[in-house]
């Protein structure tokens, strides 16, 4: 059944209907940009009605950023059997992945033009970047609290390291770093093994 601008109406509801949207959300980020996105135009594209889009957001920021959360892959959880180093190196490698584009989250091209309005651009930094900087974080205090390294000269914004050099190597060649790039990464990011680890590995 179509309505009175001629959008064919399907029977999605709930899920199906939600995960629609999104898929046009960012088909049409991916086409126009995010200063000529509009709300009809994703509409359309979904074969629905403005009405469908707006009971669920209120703003395009809104659904912008629903859509970023619904495509960004998880982050690999940190294994109690892995040793650290190990668990850092998985979930930044996870992250190269997203901002290289390398999945259904939008690239950094993208994420540039979403980033310079500044509700939308808080909005991404609690829902999105603070989330992977405390699961960093976290594998830092595991590394204080397991002994494995000396964290006595650990910087306090050293969670936010591995990203940054991320983002650095994406702008500068449009690739992730490679594995070798972000074991390297890692080593800066980790401080030096405790003496206590030093000696036991020695035996």
């Amino acid at each position: 059944m179509s309505n009175k601008d001629g959008v064919t109406r399907g029977r999605r509801r709930g899920e199906q209907l939600e995960h629609a949207l999104y898929a046009a959300t960012l088909a049409e980020l991916a086409d126009v940009g995010y200063g000529r996105l509009a709300m009809e135009a994703i509409a359309a594209r979904a074969r629905t009605g403005k009405a469908a889009l707006y009971r669920r957001w209120p703003t395009k920021q809104a659904l912008v950023l629903a859509a970023l959360l619904h495509v960004l892959p998880p982050l690999p959880e940190p294994s109690a059997e892995h040793s650290s180093r190990q668990n850092l190196l998985s979930v930044l490698t996870a992250i190269g992945e997203v901002m290289a584009g390398r999945a259904t989250f939008p690239g950094l091209d993208i994420l540039g033009q979403i980033l310079r309005e500044p509700e939308l651009r808080a909005m991404y930094a609690e829902k999105l970047i603070a989330p992977r900087i405390q699961m960093i974080d976290s594998i830092l205090r595991g590394v204080e609290t397991g002994g494995e390294f000396d964290v006595s000269a650990l910087p306090s914004l050293n969670a936010r390291i591995g990203p940054a050099l991320i983002i650095q190597q994406v702008l500068l060649t449009g690739e992730p770093p490679t594995r070798r790039e972000l074991g390297e990464i890692v080593d800066a990011v980790l401080p030096e093994p405790s003496p206590a680890s030093r000696s036991g590995d020695s035996r």
